[in-house]
């Protein structure tokens, strides 16, 4: 009986090294269960939890591509209507424009605001605004029949793309849009000077050297002047400080600081004039504020290429806001191809590593194979034999 039960045994355990051996044959895996190899079925775990990571991340990585990409393409459709209408803002100076072209001009200019009005309250696929910030579900742009008002956030939201990696994954409108630097302005604070912008650059200049927001009294200049053949001004500071002097001509205008100054005021006379408070806005109101001008038939002179100057120079604030936007975008979707990447070979390391330890070498498992057949037929002969023997075949 013990032989019988012994031989039985042996061609069970037979069968189930060839079936053992077919099944990684078949699967490629040569750790079937953890008794296979404790230890490199721990590492084993380890590894795939680090490929299944990275493929989680890649997944990431691929939905914040699309977010990246379709956000610089409507950046850069707002970037082109800028240009455009910056083009219609230099035609709108040509001195022979009458009310027809400028009407005409201003039926363009609002065309490309509507399409800017547009393009900032866009939605995406999942029907989120795109610029609205955390209040994604609120359209960011509303207006009140005048004016544009940003009524989104200035929430950032982040993709986890890496094991300890965060990228920026949408652009608010306050990024984008908002807090463009309107024209820096200047005013005289009597009838007797006249103060404007003459080269505007070199007044921007001073002013962000100059300018002070917590003390408005360091803001006023005085222009004292004595008679004499010539007459005699002298630029003073809020301190007392002499910051240019020389001679002019009543009514004649003169250079401070990219300033064009005139004094209608008699010789030794104290004029002076002030900084005004830096405004702000956004490129839908710059544009709506001069479409206002261009069909306002009393917007003429000097008060008309005022108008001119202001949205020259707030388009190119906001053409500058949208390309340092665009630089923003584009530094993301850099460092997210260098991430992919660098996750790319990890991955290949990683799948080599866990094949190493995981799957079959089938050289050795079709040997291993040939020898739990030939075991197992052993087994079958032998239990053969020995199912025959009775107790005469020991007598």
């Amino acid at each position: 009986m013990n032989l019988y039960n012994t031989s039985l045994n042996g061609i069970l355990q037979a069968q189930q090294q060839v079936e053992k051996s077919n099944h990684q044959l078949v699967t490629n895996k040569r750790l079937l269960e953890s008794a296979d190899g404790p230890a490199d079925m721990s590492q084993k775990m380890a590894i795939d939890t680090d490929i299944n990571q990275n493929s989680q991340y890649k997944k990431n990585g691929i939905s914040l591509a699309n977010s990246l990409s379709f956000q610089e393409n409507i950046l850069n459709s707002m970037h082109d209507s800028a240009l455009r209408a910056r083009v219609l803002g230099v035609q709108s100076g040509d001195g022979l424009n009458g009310m027809t072209e400028r009407r005409s001009m201003a039926n363009e200019l609002t065309q490309i605001r509507n399409q800017m009005a547009d393009l900032v309250n866009t939605r995406d696929a999942n029907g989120n605004y795109v610029f609205a910030g955390f209040q994604s579900q609120i359209q960011p742009y509303v207006f009140d029949g005048q004016r544009y008002h940003y009524v989104g956030d200035n929430g950032k939201t982040s993709l986890k793309v890496g094991a300890s990696v965060y990228i920026q994954s949408n652009t608010t409108g306050q990024e984008a849009f908002e807090d463009v630097p309107l024209r820096r302005h200047v005013k005289g604070n009597s009838s007797g000077i006249y103060v404007d912008v003459d080269e505007q650059k070199t007044f921007d200049t001073f002013y962000k050297n100059t300018y002070n927001d917590l003390n408005p009294q360091d803001n006023t200049y005085t222009v004292s002047t004595s008679a004499g053949t010539p007459n005699h001004y002298t630029i003073l500071n809020n301190n007392g400080d002499q910051l240019a002097s020389g001679n002019y001509e009543k009514g004649k205008p003169f250079l401070f600081q990219g300033l064009k100054i005139k004094l209608d005021s008699a010789p030794g006379t104290t004029e002076s004039f002030s900084l005004k408070k830096p405004q702000k806005g956004n490129i839908l109101n710059i544009l709506g504020q001069f479409i206002d001008q261009l069909k306002d038939p009393n917007v003429i002179g000097n008060d008309y290429d005022q108008a001119q100057e202001d949205f020259l120079v707030g388009i190119d604030h906001s053409t500058e806001k949208l390309n340092l936007t665009m630089g923003s975008l584009g530094a993301r979707e850099n460092g997210l191809d260098s991430l992919e990447n660098a996750q790319s070979a990890i991955d290949i390391i990683n799948k080599k590593s866990r094949a190493s330890l995981g799957e079959v070498d089938f050289s050795k498992a079709v040997t291993n194979l040939s020898k739990a057949e030939l075991a197992l037929n052993t087994s079958y002969s032998a239990y053969s034999k020995i199912s025959k023997m009775t107790l005469f075949n020991y007598i």
